[in-house]
């Protein structure tokens, strides 16, 4: 098989000859495993690690993002970000500036700088598709991924006023909702139009979930929510595209809302948060939902020896592989901390069953 086919093929819930195998992680991690395996490109390094997937975007030409002077980074909805190490080798980006954390009536969004299709070069998706032919095509992570809740809203407000206008001030968040909107679903229809219907995978990326439980109720996702990811996930739709929903956490009580919403594939498989045991979620979703992820990253990985990074492995695919439906790969990006080792026996494990 090729990676496309095997991937579509576990999507239809059929068994393929292996499991696909997926691919996350940190600019310090990918440094790292590019310099063991000598590559000179990421797309190197996802051929030596077997890697199903390759994901696309189109070249932004827009306003520079980045201030050499202050060190610091906008994103293209106008949140500033400070690079915080967390150690000698490695840190994230946090929000330091969110522009609308202030606001609270809808009429003040109209005068707000909201991004723009001319920062989008989207006519080189051609030569991307093209050059990944036998390949199962994603949108990348980011501003071609789009969310609602957790970006842009919570970025440019604030995570808890968020939640907060989702149930006291549902006015200014539907009408922020809307702002999101206008920008988001014109951007889909000219992403995928430029590639020719050859993206497999549109991926949106919206956090609903905590280690305990989902971070908002089933109700406030299908008033506030729901309809707002089928408008973006139908739009790519209509051009072959499958679903796949990111979300980190526990968000098992959120799984028939999000199969009304349409998704298809759900990742991560956040396996130590609550209620997302392998086995109970394969047999409860496992005939309509695909799911990518699954090897535990707040054990195993990070503090496991390769022996049993690969125990582990083998025991995930023997509950998540039959009849399809199933991904491997991290529960989050691939992180500092984790030995190089233990990565490659997570990949090493999947292809040899």
């Amino acid at each position: 098989m090729t990676p496309r086919q095997r991937v579509l093929t576990a999507l239809r819930h059929e068994r393929p000859d292996r499991v696909p195998l997926f691919y996350r992680d940190v600019p310090e991690v990918r440094t790292r495993l590019m310099a063991h395996f000598g590559c000179q490109t990421f797309d190197e390094l996802l051929a030596c690690l077997d890697v199903d997937f390759r994901w696309v975007e189109p070249r932004y030409v827009g306003p520079p993002l980045e201030d050499a002077a202050t060190g610091r980074r906008r994103d293209i909805w106008g949140v500033e970000y400070h690079y915080v190490p967390f150690n000698e080798r490695a840190g994230y980006w946090e929000p330091v500036e969110r522009p609308l954390a202030g606001c609270d009536d809808p009429a003040r969004l109209a005068d707000y700088p909201w991004p723009r299709l001319e920062w989008f070069d989207f006519s080189t998706l051609a030569d991307q598709v093209a050059a990944y032919d036998d390949y199962a095509i994603m949108t990348a992570p980011g501003y071609c991924s789009p969310g609602i809740l957790q970006c842009p809203i919570q970025a440019l407000v604030g995570e808890e006023k968020s939640l907060v206008d989702m149930v006291l001030n549902p006015t200014f968040f539907d009408a922020l909702v809307e702002r999101v909107l206008a920008f988001n679903v014109p951007f889909i229809e000219r992403m995928f139009e430029a590639a020719g219907r050859r993206i497999d995978f549109f991926r949106i990326g919206d956090d609903f979930g905590t280690q305990r439980g989902p971070l908002i109720s089933p109700e406030t996702y299908r008033r506030r929510l729901l309809g707002p990811l089928r408008a973006m996930a139908d739009t790519a739709k209509r051009y072959g595209a499958h679903y796949y929903h990111h979300s980190c956490g526990s968000v098992r009580q959120l799984i028939p809302d999000l199969l009304e919403t349409g998704v298809e594939v759900l990742d991560p498989l956040q396996v130590e948060a609550a209620g997302m045991a392998p086995a109970e979620l394969k047999a409860e979703f496992g005939d309509r939902l695909c799911f990518s992820g699954g090897v535990d990253e707040q054990n195993l990985l990070p503090r496991g020896t390769p022996d049993e990074v690969r125990a582990g492995v083998h025991r995930l695919l023997d509950v998540m592989a039959p009849r399809g439906g199933f991904f491997l790969g991290p529960t989050h990006n691939f992180q500092d901390d984790i030995p190089t080792e233990n990565i490659l026996a997570m990949y090493e494990a999947a292809r040899l069953m």
